[in-house]
């Protein structure tokens, strides 16, 4: 049984990995192995971040650590953590959790399986201060909420075989950072939306380089949500009820919120211990320690659910994926 102080792999060690590290770190737990299929870089890696062990494929992670961090591209998420998976080793995957429903499916059915605990890594949803925004809205302090406006955007130099260009490394903006707008209004709203219409800009490769969405929920809500990686759209999220407008800035990484309604505004600050990661590494500790399989913050059933959502969007941009031949 997997306790207070866990030992962690990481599994690829791309640019968000040092910012797992340090949120692991400051929660008293150990990275003690980096997996890397270059054996050269995840040694530069282990080195420079003080990992003792370096180890060429997931399954060398088996027996030897409580949990698997997997960072890979997202196209690698499946296969790596099927692995784990299927070896006992309880996974926290980046976001997306897979390239399409049918992976993600796959990957909870062989958690559920295998009974070994599988939380997609949206830490947005962990965030204190979204837990406090749903509380003022379940509160009934700006009304009825009636709209959901967030993007998530940044110019990236345009590199054809780049993680965030390339069809073949499931590459855009959707799949990379329209999954925090999506996640802001699903927080809001509570389910899926019953209507979506998406517009992009495809780039030449083929991926989406700019997205914007115009969503319907059940609740008669509605949201309009955008991400890029060809243009700097703004970071602030705002959530616009019958009497009132709740603002959160920088809205997937948020430390603060404010709420304006009936002549008052009220402000909310949480500042991270860290970066914000400490949350979900928290959760993860406290779910093994339950002997549970999936969190109640990121349970199986929103992961599969957002696949779904992002498999409808792209359909609607014509956005495909080599990864979605045979799906």
């Amino acid at each position: 049984m997997a306790g207070p102080g866990l030992r962690w792999g990481i599994v690829g060690h791309g640019g968000i990995a040092p910012t797992f590290l340090a949120a692991a770190r400051h929660c008293r737990h150990e990275v003690v192995v980096v997996v890397g299929r270059d054996r050269g870089r995840a040694g530069a890696f282990a080195e420079r971040h003080g990992v003792p062990v370096v180890a060429e494929r997931p399954a060398d992670l088996a027996g030897t650590v409580d949990a698997a961090y997997v960072a890979t591209p997202h196209t690698a998420h499946h296969d790596a953590t099927m692995v784990l998976l299927e070896a006992g080793v309880p996974v926290l995957c980046e976001k997306p959790l897979a390239v399409n429903r049918t992976q993600a499916v796959a990957m909870v059915d062989a958690a559920q399986r295998s009974g070994t605990f599988l939380m997609e890594a949206m830490w947005t949803r962990h965030l204190p201060v979204h837990q406090g925004v749903r509380r003022w809205i379940g509160e009934g302090r700006i009304g009825a909420p009636k709209l959901v406006e967030a993007s998530f955007g940044f110019a990236a130099p345009h590199d054809p075989s780049g993680r965030l260009w390339s069809p073949d490394l499931a590459g855009g903006s959707l799949l990379d950072v329209g999954v925090y707008p999506l996640t802001l209004a699903d927080l809001v709203y509570g389910t899926p939306p019953t209507e979506v219409h998406a517009v992009a800009e495809r780039s030449p490769e083929g991926v989406d380089a700019h997205v914007a969405l115009a969503l319907r929920y059940t609740c008669g809500g509605l949201a309009r949500l955008g991400s890029a990686i060809n243009a700097p759209l703004g970071w602030t999220g705002h959530i616009v009820g019958e009497h009132g407008v709740i603002e959160v800035p920088e809205f997937w990484r948020a430390q603060a919120a404010t709420l304006s309604a009936r002549g008052e505004v009220e402000e909310m600050v949480h500042p991270h211990a860290v970066n914000g990661f400490e949350y979900q590494v928290a959760d993860v500790e406290r779910c093994l320690a339950d002997s549970r399989i999936e969190s109640d913050v990121v349970p199986h059933a929103w992961s599969v659910a957002m696949a779904e959502l992002l498999d409808r969007i792209r359909a609607d941009i014509g956005v495909t994926y080599p990864a979605d031949r045979g799906v």
